[in-house]
């Protein structure tokens, strides 16, 4: 599976959600752990390189457009004034449950990149039919289609009516009006997001998303961020300075309590998808 995200920027970012799974990138000239190693941030693809003995990101490929509207979770230094008043519960459950085998924990690190995102896997699925509904109603604000394993995988980003934002990714197939607004835009090689200026308005309970993951890897990501207020782990200083580049990440939440109370039963019993990893560790769900 990919990783960029989560590219989910606060301005922006607060207003759209370029959570790009690219959601982690060093500064240009900054330390780096392996080389070869790619994150994405803000649309900007960083490459860990040998210089001299040392290994560092460079300089970045790909910048996205500087419109306050790019990037991930969109926020820039100020937060949106919320348009209406949250629902109660906030999300309606995007899949099927009854369907899902395993669930991966937004707030932590995966593939040597932090995910401010999560996700349900589907790891008993014989095929790739899963229906994918919007949880929360608002505007889709950024997409892509892009390749990835020799197969053609859509990311789309949303600002709810009321000021949380959300994503998804490894949509597989769409059904006909989210299909038509991301055809607008070029197949990609990466995850960079693009505009979808007017932003089209979405419901709660459309159906988005026929089919998801790849073939023998069925699973779709979904992130949340609440760009009302920060998340309890941006509180500690550490954290928050390990994340300065990063705004997404100090918005995600745990959208596990988020579901309609008996979806939220369900989803904290489920095992990990990334079990032999992290598992169940988790900086926004405790």
């Amino acid at each position: 599976m990919k990783r960029v995200f989560a590219s989910i920027v606060i301005g922006c970012l607060v207003l759209t959600l370029n959570l790009s799974p690219a959601t982690a990138a060093e500064k240009p000239a900054t330390t780096c752990k392996k080389l070869g190693q790619t994150r994405t941030s803000a649309g900007v693809k960083y490459t860990c390189i040998k210089s001299g003995k040392k290994l560092v990101w460079n300089k970045g490929a790909g910048a996205k457009s500087t419109s306050p509207n790019a990037s991930a979770p969109s926020s820039s230094n100020a937060v949106a004034a919320p348009q209406s008043a949250c629902p109660t519960p906030l999300l309606q459950t995007p899949v099927d449950l009854s369907r899902v085998t395993s669930i991966l924990y937004p707030g932590q690190e995966r593939g040597g990149n932090y995910k401010a995102h999560g996700g349900f896997g589907f790891d008993n699925a014989t095929d790739n039919l899963v229906t994918v509904k919007i949880p929360l109603s608002g505007k889709i604000t950024r997409v892509v289609r892009y390749r990835e394993l020799g197969e053609v995988q859509y990311l789309f980003e949303f600002d709810g009516n009321c000021g949380v934002s959300f994503r998804f990714d490894h949509l597989r197939k769409l059904t006909a009006k989210f299909e038509a607004v991301v055809n607008a835009f070029p197949i990609k090689e990466d995850t960079r997001t693009d505009l979808v200026s007017p932003p089209v308005a979405v419901t709660v309970g459309e159906v988005i998303a026929t089919e998801v993951g790849f073939l023998n890897n069925v699973s779709v990501d979904f992130g949340v961020y609440d760009m009302r207020q920060k998340n309890e782990a941006s509180k500690d200083p550490a954290w928050a300075s390990a994340h300065s580049q990063f705004p997404a990440d100090s918005y995600g939440i745990c959208w596990f309590d988020s579901l309609p109370q008996a979806d939220s039963a369900v989803v904290k019993l489920l095992p990990s998808r990334d079990g032999s990893k992290n598992g169940q560790t988790s900086d926004y769900c405790k």
